[in-house]
């Protein structure tokens, strides 16, 4: 109702034309020109004219105010802000074609002013009097690229509650012209204008807001903040309050990522509230807090988001020409072009999530891999474009596979050229082993990199990973030079036959060297018996530093193959031949002297890590040379530099452990991945264990075993011609057919075009802390819950994903490297998270770990009496050991550590009281007249708090109990 037809507006047409003077269409009145009743309520405002002469308005007292019923109607559908109108002229003027838009604000006799101009294309009379003062008409409905097709925007300047409307207008080819209107839409009066093309809408009220430039500002950066230019991509339209420009554009603070494509642009971004806004053609239409809530037409799988939350939230900024906005142009039609947005939402602020991980922590090769073939399955054409590749290489391999068996099945196998003994390998193939002793010259910025080629080594199984080393250091002078005791003494080498967990070792080899070193897996020992060099058995002898070696008579080349595996040491041959180390190092090694072998050394490479960081700067390298030169000790350059390779990490670390009582030594050799080396030496630590293993430990993170990548190495072949006749090539001819199908529409495609703008060390743990606290608003992004990033203490890091469920299950806890406690139950199989990582702080708190650091820190100032041990004993004799003291400061009646749970133990269950607790003063006041009592009274109190099961309970306090009944009875049984 109230919208006019094509035949109402004709037959109106037709009437104006015939009367010439005035034109009444009214609620079930008639056209005299057509003879046709209408039964629907039209509202026109110019209702007649006078050719040759002022316009005067001849609206009736019905017409009027039909009309102004309806357009305060359409008005109020806007809501209740009354700058909505803002918006509104700056769509008409953009839709215009207006390159600036300016406003002017202007106090007045008694009242305010505001006046918009703009340079756009301009309107003769009759085009306003059809479309711009007629409800519901429009001519912007068949015209592409414009905001507005419904009519009834410009009406919305009656939310200003003007007393005039002026609006002057003058198109390219014709005359200017002028009307005003009273603020009741009573009275219209037409006037002549010398003006410029373009429009001009002036409104005045009387005075009621104190800053109108401020409001009209405020209303265009909310409202209409990036609009740009119809029929020019996305040049702005520039805007002018008062001769000042007035502009946004479409970014977010750090972290964020913009987005640009052809009709479609925007940000996303992480910030402390979650928001979501949806612009068409630089007009805001809908926001949100979420992006599925964009999509009210669907079911919410689950509450809203809130508004206010800690860690980081998702932020949205999206503006696309192709939206097709409601009548009230205060939001979006849900159809396939928002439910795209929404779809192009989540994408990029998943790109912009696994960019910040990406920071944190590298992902591996095939992680990287996964989530890439993961995006592109998420785009439709990708999907298309797979299965097309799927059923072209099958087209292609039941070709090929016939034609083979049509010829004979001759083709020509492809492998590796292996060199023969003696010769000299190919440029492209890995070097022969020679032996470190000559070129590894202590460690210094430079000398892994010089001395890093390619090795020709193999080892099987291919699935292991392991650190093969290939020259062993047990000290250093002070200038940093190897001490690696007497190269010329040596002693039988006590090998073991390998039975399980062997790995098989081919290395080629080319020395002169009369001792070649025998690069073994870190924890491994090398089975004597089969060491061979093209099939001939080779003596082996063990060296000063303990390691393996082949004793040769002559210089020799070949292929030498032996075979090692898991095992222990009867007694350590490490020598303490290192530097002094600084003041407070040496205090690091005292304090870690309680711990565990393998406590030590998790708390000695995080040290170093932290004080000297991996870089191999040429900065950095020139600082190690000018240090040298200056004879500045090894260690102390190490850390006045702060900086420095893997092995001035590592040396740091061996040299601490071994001051800390730990036998340890600096191990240089390769990094193992699918079956061969890494091209590029690495050194590491190695430290004995309490059980005579040698084990692994790593200050270089950076290029530590978890996030280190194989680089493939170059394979010479000479594949042999193999001739295909028949139909064999149709399915060739179909592939680059289809290849050239999607080369030519993938080059059609505008691409994307981003700008990463990256954040503070602190985003990362704020993400994180986010997600934990609020999955439901990053539940599309799968790599923020199944990337490894949450920091555990003697272990690989988990997902966030793994970290809620442990919570869930109450096994999550947190500690830091120094707290016995912690250490104790990461050596146990817990799950403890780092709280020395600001990422793992974050996430620990999120999901509510229990803090080994406050329990120990109560533990260290708790103290046992009487009355505990005699709780503790009736405990322990019932099968439900209970560890019970007392603190001052606990914080509650009494607190409760399972620790089985946790990783400490079966037994690990503790109970803290509070020493100024209720609890523990009744039961101080009980035992000094009954103390069996107090004691029955303090285990039942226990019981409840720890969750003993009923059934138990008896168990537990029988002999209290029994105790209790004795002390009543006056001693007697």
């Amino acid at each position: 109702p109230g919208i006019p037809t094509r035949r109402e507006s004709a037959c109106l047409a037709s009437s104006r034309e015939a009367h010439r003077k005035t034109c009444r269409l009214e609620v079930g009145g008639t056209c005299p020109a057509r003879g046709w009743a209408g039964g629907s309520r039209v509202s026109y405002l110019v209702s007649g004219w006078a050719v040759g002469c002022a316009y005067t308005g001849c609206v009736s007292s019905t017409g009027s105010s039909v009309f102004r019923e309806r357009a305060r109607y359409e008005a109020d559908r806007y809501g209740s802000d009354s700058w909505v109108f803002v918006r509104e002229l700056l769509q008409n003027a953009r839709d215009a074609g207006a390159k600036t838009v300016h406003f002017e604000t202007a106090r007045t006799t008694g009242g305010e002013r505001i006046t918009c101009r703009d340079d756009g294309s301009g309107m003769s009379f009759a085009h306003a009097r059809q479309y711009l003062f007629t409800l519901y008409a429009s001519s912007k409905k068949n015209r592409s690229k414009t905001a507005g097709r419904f009519g009834i925007g410009f009406w919305s300047v009656l939310r200003f509650s003007p007393h005039t409307i002026i609006v002057r207008s003058r198109p390219a080819d014709g005359d200017g012209w002028q009307v005003r209107l009273d603020g009741e839409l009573e009275r219209v009066v037409r006037e002549k204008a010398t003006m410029n093309v373009g429009t001009e809408v002036v409104l005045e009220r009387p005075v009621k807001e104190t800053n109108l430039e401020e409001q009209v500002r405020r209303a265009v950066l909310r409202d209409a903040p990036f609009l740009s230019r119809r029929g020019r991509g996305n040049r702005p339209l520039e805007v002018r309050i008062d001769g000042r420009p007035v502009r946004a554009e479409p970014e977010l603070p750090p972290p964020s990522l913009s987005f640009h494509r052809r009709g479609l642009r925007g940000a996303v971004g992480l910030g402390a509230e979650p928001r979501v806004e949806i612009f068409a053609h630089g007009l805001r239409v809908r926001d949100a807090a979420g992006l599925d809530e964009l999509l009210l037409g669907e079911g919410r799988k689950g509450p809203p988001l809130p508004s206010a939350t800690d860690g980081l939230a998702p932020r949205v900024i999206i503006d696309s020409r192709d939206l097709s906005v409601l009548m009230a142009r205060g939001d979006a039609r849900e159809d396939r072009a928002l439910r795209r947005l929404v779809a192009i939402g989540h994408r990029e602020l998943g790109r912009l999530v696994r960019a910040e991980l990406d920071r944190f922590a590298r992902p591996s090769f095939g992680t990287r891999v996964a989530e890439g073939l993961r995006d592109l399955w998420t785009a439709a054409w990708a999907r298309w474009v797979l299965v097309g590749c799927a059923a072209i290489l099958l087209l292609v391999g039941v070709g090929w596979f016939g034609i083979d068996l049509w010829s004979g099945g001759s083709a020509t196998s492809i492998g590796p050229i292996v060199p023969r003994r003696g010769s000299a390998p190919a440029s492209a193939l890995p070097v022969p082993y020679q032996g470190l002793d000559r070129v590894y010259r202590g460690p210094t910025v430079e000398s892994l990199e010089r001395v890093a080629p390619p090795v020709d080594l193999h080892y099987r199984p291919m699935e292991e990973r392991p650190f093969i080393a290939a020259l062993l250091i047990t000290g250093l002078a002070a200038d940093g030079s190897p001490v690696a005791g007497d190269a010329i003494r040596t002693r039988r080498y006590d090998g073991r036959s390998c039975v399980e967990g062997c790995v098989e070792i081919e290395v080629g080899i080319d020395t002169d060297l009369r001792l070649l070193p025998l690069p073994v897996p870190t924890g491994h020992l090398v089975d004597a018996g089969s060491v061979r060099l093209d099939g001939m058995p080779m003596p082996v002898v063990e060296l000063a530093t303990g390691q393996p070696a082949v004793r040769f008579e002559t210089p020799d080349a070949g292929r030498l193959r032996y075979r090692t595996g898991p095992g222990s040491i009867a007694e350590s041959r490490v020598g303490i031949g290192w530097p002094e180390l600084p003041a407070e190092l040496q205090d690091l090694a005292r304090e870690i002297e309680i711990l565990p072998r393998a406590g030590r050394a998790l708390v000695a490479a995080d040290s170093v890590g932290r004080r000297v960081v991996y870089d191999t700067s040429p900065v950095t390298a020139a600082r190690y040379r000018e240090a040298r030169k200056n004879d500045q000790g090894i260690f102390h350059r190490s850390l006045s530099i702060g900086a420095g390779d893997c092995d001035v990490q590592n040396s740091l670390v061996a040299a601490i452990l071994v001051s800390s009582g730990v036998p340890a030594r600096l191990a240089v050799g390769w990094l193992g991945v699918d079956g061969r080396v890494q091209p590029g030496l690495h050194a590491w630590v190695e430290f004995l264990g309490e059980d005579g293993v040698w084990r692994v430990v790593d200050a270089s993170i950076p290029v530590g075993r978890e996030d280190r990548q194989m680089a493939e190495l170059p394979v010479a072949s000479s594949p042999a011609p193999v001739s295909r006749v028949g139909w064999g090539w149709m399915p060739m001819i179909v592939v680059a057919l289809f290849l050239s199908v999607g080369l030519a529409v993938l080059l059609r495609r505008r691409p994307w075009r981003r700008r990463f703008h990256v954040g503070s060390d602190t985003d990362v743990p704020d993400l994180l802390r986010g997600a934990a606290m609020r999955p439901g608003a990053f539940a599309r992004i799968r790599p923020l819950f199944t990337r490894r990033v949450v920091p555990l203490l003697g272990r690989t890091p988990i997902s966030l994903a793994k970290a809620h469920s442990e919570s869930l299950r109450g096994r999550l806890c947190r500690g830091s490297r120094l707290a016995r406690l912690a250490v104790q139950a990461a050596a146990g199989g817990g799950v403890v998270i780092d709280a020395d990582c600001s990422a793992g702080r974050a996430v620990a708190e999120a999901l509510g770990a229990v803090d080994l650091d406050r329990w120990q820190e109560i533990f260290d100032r708790s103290w046992s009496d009487d009355l505990t041990a005699r709780v503790e004993g009736a405990f322990g004799s019932s099968g439900q050991p209970c560890r019970l003291s007392v603190a001052k400061g606990v914080g509650q009646e009494m607190m409760v550590l399972d620790g089985g749970l946790l990783g400490l133990g079966t037994d690990g269950c503790w109970s803290v009281v509070d020493a100024e607790g209720d609890l523990w003063r009744t039961a101080c006041r009980l035992a000094q007249r009954q103390p069996a009592k107090a004691a029955l009274w303090l285990a039942d109190s226990v019981v409840r708090r720890i969750g003993v099961p009923h059934e138990a309970r008896g168990r537990c306090l029988a002999s209290l109990a029994m105790d209790a009944l004795v002390e009543r009875a006056g001693g007697v049984s």
